[in-house]
C-alpha cells in the first residue's frame, strides 16, 4: 500500500477590476506553487444605475461562490477533499469585511439557489426577494 500525501500552501488571493460601470473584486483560495484553485468568490460593490430593487442604495452583491473537488455530502467531512473545510465560510467572511469597511455597503445579498438557502441562513442570512441578504448592523460610538 502506497499512500501519496499532497501538502497544500493554500492562500487568499484577491483581484480588483471594473466591469459593467462597477467595482468587482474576485478572491480565490489557491495554492499558486501547484496552480491549484480551492475556491472563488465574486463581489460586486452595485452602481447607482442598479435597476434592481434589492440591490439599491449601498448594497455589495456576491455573484458567485464555488468550493471546488469531489462532492461531499453536507454532513459529511472529508479532510482529502476541499468542500466543507470552511473556505467557503472564510471567502463569505473576507466578501463581507469588503463590503462593510470598504465600499461601504449597509447589506451584503447573494444570488443563491434554493439549494443553498441554508447554508446562507447559517451565516445569519435572510431570504430578500430572489437573494438571500444581511444586514450590517453598525454602532456609532459618541464621544
Amino acid at each position: 500500500l502506497l499512500c501519496v500525501c499532497i501538502i497544500l500552501q493554500v492562500e487568499l488571493i484577491r483581484r480588483d477590476y471594473v466591469a459593467n460601470n462597477g467595482w468587482e473584486t474576485f478572491l480565490s483560495y489557491e495554492d499558486p506553487e501547484q496552480d491549484i484553485l480551492v475556491g472563488l468568490l465574486r463581489l460586486r460593490k452595485c452602481s447607482s444605475d442598479t435597476f434592481k430593487l434589492e440591490l439599491k442604495g449601498g448594497v455589495s452583491v456576491v455573484r458567485e461562490l464555488h468550493v471546488y473537488g469531489s462532492v461531499v455530502p453536507v454532513n459529511a467531512r472529508d479532510p482529502s477533499k476541499f468542500q466543507h473545510q470552511g473556505f467557503g465560510m472564510m471567502l463569505m467572511e473576507e466578501a463581507e469585511r469588503i463590503a462593510l469597511e470598504e465600499h461601504a455597503s449597509h447589506k451584503i445579498s447573494v444570488i443563491s439557489g434554493v439549494g443553498t438557502r441554508n447554508y446562507y441562513r447559517k451565516l445569519g442570512y435572510e431570504l430578500d426577494g430572489p437573494y438571500m441578504s444581511k444586514t450590517f448592523h453598525i454602532l456609532s460610538a459618541t464621544c
